[in-house]
């Protein structure tokens, strides 16, 4: 049996050359030396509707559940849009809120990080997540995760200095969720 802890990661973009879905990958090959790592596909979820839920899950969404479910730890990368969160983030969450006071982020360590070609590395995307996730666990990594004036990947990877950050991140962010890892032989 696999003892390692268990990550689930969530790219909150669905451009094919996205900043954070490269960064969603960067960040599952640093961990999968840690642990066993899942990043489910947002796109086919649909958008959150009561009666959906009321009749069952869709499947997609099911397999998003059994993702967050069966990891310690969830980690967000999204683009800032508008000033805020995008609707493929904000609709992942939305679902895993789900039943009301029962939903699957509780009791998980939840991290978030944006990167972007913003100055300020998504800070309104990053506040209001902290926001949000704060109400949905209380196991929310503090220090969320700002990579500024970053514009294009460079032959499909984020520049190697925005790497270096996302890497420094990630080690800080295991050290704080450990406490909350079962214990390894």
């Amino acid at each position: 049996m696999d003892d390692r802890p268990r990550f689930t990661v969530l790219a909150g973009s669905l451009r094919t050359d996205s900043l954070n879905r490269a960064a969603a990958d960067f960040a599952a090959a640093h961990l999968s030396v840690k642990g066993k790592v899942e990043c489910p596909d947002l796109a086919p979820v649909p958008l959150f509707n009561e009666d959906l839920e009321l009749s069952g899950d869709p499947s997609p969404v099911q397999n998003l559940k059994q993702a967050v479910v069966s990891s310690q730890a969830i980690l967000i990368f999204t683009p800032e849009y508008n000033s805020g969160v995008p609707a493929l983030t904000k609709n992942a969450i939305d679902w895993l809120s789900r039943p009301y006071g029962a939903g699957c982020l509780i009791d998980r360590v939840v991290g978030i990080a944006c990167v972007g070609p913003s100055s300020r590395g998504g800070e309104n995307v990053r506040e209001h997540l902290l926001q949000t996730c704060t109400g949905l666990t209380e196991r929310v990594y503090p220090l969320t995760l700002g990579v500024p004036n970053v514009f294009e990947l460079e032959s499909g990877r984020l520049p190697a200095i925005a790497e270096a950050s996302i890497k420094a991140w990630l080690d800080e962010f295991f050290t704080f969720s450990r406490k909350w890892f079962p214990e390894t032989n």
